[in-house]
This record gives C-alpha cells, structure tokens and sequence, in this order.
C-alpha cells in the first residue's frame, strides 16, 4: 500500500466519522478535561501513599513495613480495575460511550472524596485502613476504564489522518491530571507543616477533587455519541455480551495489547509513587518531590501529543518503539541524577523519564487500543485488555521495586534491571503487531 498523504477533505472511509470543526473542538476539549480531571483523582492516591498513608493508616514500629503497606494499597486498587472494564466496558459496547465514561467520573470522584473523610489509625483503628481499602477499589473500579474509554471516544471522533493526534489527547489529559494533583500537593505541603500535613493538610486536595468532579460531570454532559458506534448500532442490535464475543474472537489483540502496554503502564506508576519513597529515603523533601512530578507532567503533554503525530505520519510501531529504547537507555542514569542528592538533576530525571519514554508510549496507547479492535466491541477490548495488565505490570510495580531495592541493601540498580526488561516487552509486542495507521476503524485500507 503506498504510503501517499491523506487528504483531510476527501471523503471518509466506512467507519471513518464525519464532524465539523467545533464538534471536534468540544470532543478533544471534553477527553483532554475529563481525563485530567478523573486522574487527578488517582495520581492524589499514588503520591499520598508515598507520603503520609502509611504513617496516617498504617502506623508500625518500622518506618519500612509501613510504606510497604501503604503502596500496597496502592497495588489492591488495581485489583478492581478489570471488574470496572468489564462492566463500563459492557455498558459502553451495549448503551453507548458516553454513559459509560460519565459512570466512570461519578464512581471516581465521589470514592476519592470519600477518603478524604475517613478518620485515622490513631481515631478508629483498624477500620481505618479498611475503609481506605474499601475506596480504592472502588476508585480502581471506576479508573478501569476511563483512559480506554476516553481514547476510544476520541479515536471515534477523530478526522482521517489524525487517529493519533485525537487518541493522544487522553494521555496529556492524563498527565494535565499530575499536575494538578502536584500542584495541589505542592501548595498544601508548602503551607503546612509535616504534622499538619500528616493530621489533616492532606485531606484537603482529596476535598477539592469534589469540585472538580462536578466540573468534568458538566463537560460530559455536553456530549454526543460517536458516529462510529451509532453507524454499528444503526445496521444492527448491539451484542449481547460483547466481552464474551471479544474473548472468542479477538483474543489474540487482547494478548498483544498487554504487551504493547506493559512498560507505559508499569514507568507511569514506578516514576510516580516509587520515585517519591526513593527521593525521600535519599534526602530530598516532599516539595522537590512534588515539582518534579509537576514538571514531568507538563513536559508529558507536550510529547504525548507529538508521539501521537508522529504515528500518524510514520506508523505506530516504530513510535512505540522508540519510547522502548529510550526506557532502556535512560534506566540507570535516571537513579544516577537522582542520587547526585542535587534537586535540580532530581526534578531532570523525573522530567526525562516521563517526558521521555513515557510521554511517547503513551502518547500512541490510545490509537492502538482503539485500532486493534472491532467496533462492535472496542470499549471492551481496549479497557479489559489494558486493566489486566495494569494488574500484571501496573499496580504493584512501585511494591516491587520497593522490594528490589530493598533486597539490594536499598542499591538501585536492580530497579534499572526491572525497567529494562519490562521495556523489552513492550519492544518486542510492538515489533511482532501489525501496523494499523493507514486502515480505518472499519478495518479497510486507507487510501
């Protein structure tokens, strides 16, 4: 097939949606909003227990045991996010896109605000923890499938030629949600003490996110289903069980996608929660914590949408891959910069790490998930296949690199062995998938 420019202005092919330039402004605005702010949510959760969870609800006479605990809570949340794919997958297969991720905000937002009022240790005992628990599930339930669910509505929406451009639009929503969360973080820390902050400077981001859950509640409000799933729907009844017809049918996407996520999924959270305990055993206070992250978010949303360009003009493997090799390449000096015990070359790596490899293979996630399945079952595909991996490689990857490092005496570079060979997965998943930047969702080609 050669490989000629698109035409935005031709016709599209079937499967391919027809929408005016303000519809688009709305879709990529109402993705890049709601995503940020249904994040903002999770990333509070991750840098929380790095920090203060495990002194607040899991107070031992070990410093260690403690933030082993805390960032194991962290771990369970993920446990719950293919339940949540499963059933918003199902809800937006069957009912449509839009009641789905409006389902999402709702279950998330209301689960983190919740946290925010639970009492502590010290208050309640061991109810304490256990309501926590009891949140993170649900918050994981409702983060199953969000970004899957956000990218396959911008996919759906997307002009030809631009798949990756509006599929990228949820991973800088992503990361716009970091800077939010940091950024709350950074300003609570700065104006409070560390025993106010572990009493209760901490409730306060988790209390705000209920403001911005009414926000994101009225941005999805205002929006329309996708053509592509109305144009399924118009020529016949939606599946009855569209997860069991995906799993007959499109295993084989389903397995590639796990690969083809396994080390964005695994550096988002490793850089995020593992980065902050590291930073902190090492000297670093939580405030130059706190900005790196902020900063790493910014530089993510800018090459997450350039990674998503670059597929739609050279394909999306060879982006993936390059997101791979950079991992591989900057695994050890990101521990080096950090351990200079200079500020400045710690907020660099953050920086570098995020912004590098995994502000590019995120930023080419949302199209491929999109992409590798049928519409029919898409939402399904895309939010099952990418949880179960989250659970795989996600969750529990700030858990055990704690472990690592401390089986090495709190050295780092068995941490560096671990980011290499969960990047060889994902190299050697995008080597083996099949290039899908020149079809349309209806899987003709794109001429």
């Amino acid at each position: 097939m050669s490989q000629q420019t698109l035409d935005p202005t031709a016709a599209p092919p079937p499967g391919q949606p027809v929408a005016d330039r303000g519809t688009l402004v709305r879709v990529s605005s109402a993705v890049l909003l709601g995503s940020a702010l249904e994040w903002y949510d999770y990333f509070l959760y991750g840098a929380a227990a790095a920090l203060v969870f495990g002194q607040v609800f899991f107070p031992s006479a070990s410093d260690s045991t403690s933030l082993l605990l805390s960032l194991a809570t962290f771990g369970v949340g993920f446990v719950a996010r293919p339940i949540g794919a499963m059933v918003f997958g199902h809800i937006g297969d069957k009912h449509g896109r839009r009641p789905a991720l409006i389902a999402t905000l709702m279950l998330m937002g209301l689960s983190t605000t919740a946290m925010a009022l639970i009492p502590s240790h010290a208050t309640i005992g061991m109810a304490a923890p256990v309501l926590l628990v009891v949140c993170r599930l649900l918050q994981g339930m409702g983060s199953g499938a969000e970004y899957s669910g956000a990218s396959v509505y911008a996919v759906e929406y997307a002009p030809r030629g631009r798949r990756g451009l509006f599929g990228s639009f949820s991973a800088a929503g992503v990361y716009l949600g970091l800077v939010l969360s940091s950024g709350a973080l950074l300003l609570t820390t700065s104006l409070t003490t560390e025993a106010q902050f572990a009493s209760w400077g901490w409730r306060l981001p988790f209390l705000a996110s209920l403001l911005l859950i009414f926000l994101g509640l009225w941005i999805r409000l205002k929006l329309e289903e996708t053509p592509a799933f109305e144009e399924v729907t118009d020529d016949a009844a939606p599946e009855k069980a569209p997860l069991l017809t995906l799993v007959r049918t499109q295993w084989r996407s389903m397995l590639l996608v796990m690969g083809l996520v396994a080390a964005p999924l695994s550096f988002s959270h490793l850089y995020q929660v593992f980065a902050l305990s590291y930073m902190a055993d090492h000297g670093y206070d939580r405030i130059t914590g706190t900005t790196g992250l902020l900063v790493a978010g910014l530089v993510v949303m800018v090459t997450a949408p350039l990674a998503g360009i670059a597929s739609d003009r050279f394909g999306r493997r060879p982006v993936l891959m390059v997101g791979a090799v950079y991992a591989v390449a900057f695994a050890f000096p990101f521990f080096a910069l950090v351990d200079t015990g200079r500020p400045a070359l710690a907020m660099l790596a953050l920086a570098l790490a995020q912004g590098g490899s995994v502000g590019i293979m995120f930023g080419v996630q949302g199209v491929i998930l999109s992409e590798l399945f049928s519409t029919a079952s898409r939402y399904s595909g895309a939010a099952v296949s990418r949880e179960f991996a989250a659970i795989l490689f996600g969750g529990f990857a700030p858990l055990i690199a704690v472990s690592l490092a401390a089986s090495a005496d709190g050295a780092s570079w068995p941490v560096g062995l671990y980011v290499v060979a969960l990047a060889a997965i994902t190299f050697v998943s995008a080597l083996v998938a099949p290039e899908t930047y020149r079809t349309s969702l209806s899987g003709e080609p794109e001429e």
